[in-house]
């Protein structure tokens, strides 16, 4: 409904959008639809269409039409709402639109549209769940391009890349959106959530569901790591889907145990890339300095929501113990393995007594809770703990505190910093194993917080 003629500009222009008195140009879209407009208003709110119809229409006889081959008619009423009103509503923005009505705005050179694009997708991400992102992925690289980078197609990146990709779980990002994402985290430190093994698996079970299209087949496969039920040309066809992606996919990364077990049965590396691989593992472990590690980037997890009494919120990185109870642990969903050396840092938002913060086997049975705590832990009152043990560690946080976890997993070594002040080694700590978890204990009134660890 609006109001009278006068009292507001932009609903005057909001106005002259659907009035075919004021139109005077007709713009033909990719999807065939015709969107109308009016070339006093294109041209003085826009460098490219002020081209289109006053200097480019010089050279053409008719410069009442303007077609366009890639962007859809959606996107251009989008396009001529900002013109005419320097607004979009936000209902009219949503995950099927978006990524195309941002094509448009750089195709046009719209930067407030851009601007007010991107605060919406973040927005839009913080509120939903981690499937709208893989595609809004996907549909960003369709639209753009590999070869094309714009900061949405960063934004998704990170989102995804925090995000563990798992191999069980049919999701929305395209075999494109992924060949991206592993080629723009290939060496970048950003945090990632997901082990190289496991995008593996992730790409393997992709691109299997994609050509064998029967899920019981596909679990079969899978489990008993064969090709041997699928026809030639399936075979064939699951090598070419796979080749863009595994160059991307780093053996160096996965244990010789792995890549015997679970990639050299498939028979998709060159034998020459497995060799590299197995060289390069054979090398490192004899090697003092630190090799790569399990995961590209900088490692991060999320709490598992699977603890009584602990509540787990903030898209998993933040934990809270919400009812009177006696000390609670909760897992991290990263196994720490393998030859790097890793760090991870807690923001203490709450603290209620006393609570724990470190790594702890595996194996570890969190039912068994006589002391507290498990692992190897660093307790708030300043004391290392592991198994009944207990050493002044001169490192005693507070609330608003950051506590940073220092991992070196081919030393098997640990220590702690707080706000940034490393202390030394816990060098009673001599049995850390091979493969651990991050952990916390906390009890009532206490509440944590995963925090980037950007270098």
């Amino acid at each position: 409904m609006f109001s009278l003629r006068g009292k507001s500009l932009e609903n005057d222009f909001r106005r002259i959008i659907d009035d075919e008195k004021f139109h005077d140009i007709t713009l033909k879209c990719s999807d065939g639809n015709i969107i109308n407009g009016c070339k006093a208003i294109l041209a003085a709110r826009s460098d490219f269409f002020y081209s289109c119809i006053f200097i480019e229409s010089n050279e053409s006889e008719n410069n009442n039409s303007l077609s366009f081959n890639d962007i859809n008619s959606t996107a251009m009423k989008i396009i001529l709402e900002f013109l005419y009103t320097s607004k979009v509503e936000k209902e009219n923005l949503n995950v099927n639109n978006v990524i195309e009505i941002y094509y448009a705005s750089i195709r046009f050179d719209l930067v407030d549209l851009q601007d007010l694009i991107i605060d919406f997708i973040k927005e839009f991400l913080m509120n939903k769940n981690v499937v709208i992102g893989k595609k809004l992925l996907s549909k960003c690289v369709e639209k753009f391009s590999l070869g094309r980078d714009n900061e949405v197609s960063k934004i998704l990146v990170d989102w995804v890349a925090k995000n563990k990709l798992e191999k069980n779980k049919i999701d929305s990002l395209s075999l494109e959106g992924l060949r991206y994402l592993l080629k723009k985290t290939f060496d970048a430190q950003i945090p990632f959530a997901t082990p190289e093994f496991n995008i593996w698996e992730y790409a393997l079970s992709k691109v299997t569901r994609k050509i064998i299209q029967d899920e019981s087949l596909v679990e079969t496969i899978l489990e008993e790591k064969s090709f041997s039920l699928c026809y030639p040309r399936e075979i064939e066809e699951i090598k070419n889907q796979l080749t863009p992606l595994i160059g991307y996919i780093d053996l160096k990364r996965m244990d010789a145990r792995e890549i015997d077990q679970c990639v050299v049965p498939f028979n998709i590396y060159h034998p020459q890339r497995i060799s590299d691989g197995y060289r390069y593992i054979s090398l490192n472990e004899e090697n003092e300095d630190e090799g790569l590690g399990f995961i590209r980037g900088i490692p991060i997890f999320k709490w598992k929501n699977n603890v009584l009494d602990l509540k787990v919120s903030g898209n998993g990185s933040t934990v809270e113990a919400k009812e009177f109870t006696q000390l609670k642990s909760i897992l991290g969903d990263l196994i720490f393995k393998g030859r790097g050396v890793y760090e991870w840092k807690i923001l203490i938002e709450k603290l209620c007594k006393k609570v724990y913060i470190g790594i702890c086997n595996i194996n570890e049975d969190l039912k068994k809770n006589d002391q507290g705590y498990h692992g190897w832990v660093l307790g708030s009152d300043g004391y290392v703990y592991h198994k009944g043990k207990w050493k002044w560690y001169d490192a005693k946080y507070k609330e608003c505190d950051k506590v940073t976890v220092h991992l070196d997993m081919k030393k098997k070594t640990c220590a702690f910093s707080i706000n940034n002040n490393k202390k030394p080694i816990v060098f009673e700590w001599k049995n850390i194993p091979s493969q651990v978890y991050p952990i916390v204990s906390l009890g009532y009134g206490s509440k944590l917080r995963i925090e980037p660890n950007i270098h």
